[in-house]
């Protein structure tokens, strides 16, 4: 990367990072501490979900807000000595990120909800073949898929932006000239 890039170099790299610590952190936290805890804990899968629902909106907003800001950032750290595949994929996989998560707090989390609050009691004390429950069981798979797009998008910016730190951007290539010749003294 070159040295005189501008003095908002640092500053964006700054919210770069951040943002990419907050597209992977909240959604890695909730998946493996939050959500299990909350399942183990709580008597019933109905309580744990009323609990978790709200978290999990929580986390979404914050991950679409993170990748927003991935968007604008990578965009303008790759703005010009990048290679075309790595600018395409440093601006495209924060837009997929951003609505993997906007479709979990959009449709399916209210879907969720909507079928918890219309069941006929507790979604535990259904039958296995209830389609409330079935319902309820791929909504779920969906989010979970969404879920971990979100942070394998998550953690492929991440990647990229290391490589594109770590190799930098392409440097104007310098004129292979002859080095200059000392000029003689002209006594004529």
């Amino acid at each position: 990367m070159p040295r005189n890039r501008g003095r908002f170099e640092t500053p964006l790299l700054f919210f770069h990072l951040a943002a990419i610590g907050l597209a992977i952190g909240p959604v890695l936290f909730f998946g493996a501490v939050v959500a299990p805890a909350t399942f183990r804990v709580l008597p019933t899968r109905d309580m744990a979900a009323t609990l978790v629902s709200p978290v999990l909106s929580g986390a979404c907003v914050i991950a679409e807000v993170a990748f927003g800001v991935l968007f604008a950032t990578s965009w303008w750290l790759s703005r010009d000595g990048v290679a075309r595949v790595t600018r395409g994929l440093l601006t495209r996989l924060p837009i997929v990120g951003f609505f993997a998560v906007l479709v979990i707090r959009e449709l399916l989390i209210p879907q969720m909800d909507r079928i918890r609050a219309e069941a006929p009691g507790l979604i535990d004390n259904l039958p296995a073949a209830d389609p409330s429950r079935l319902l309820l069981d791929r909504y779920h798979r969906l989010a979970t898929g969404f879920f971990t797009a979100a942070l394998a998008v998550g953690v492929v910016v991440l990647i990229l932006t290391a490589r594109l730190l770590s190799v930098g951007r392409a440097a104007p290539e310098a004129s292979a000239s002859r080095p200059p010749v000392p000029k003689l003294l002209d006594l004529s």
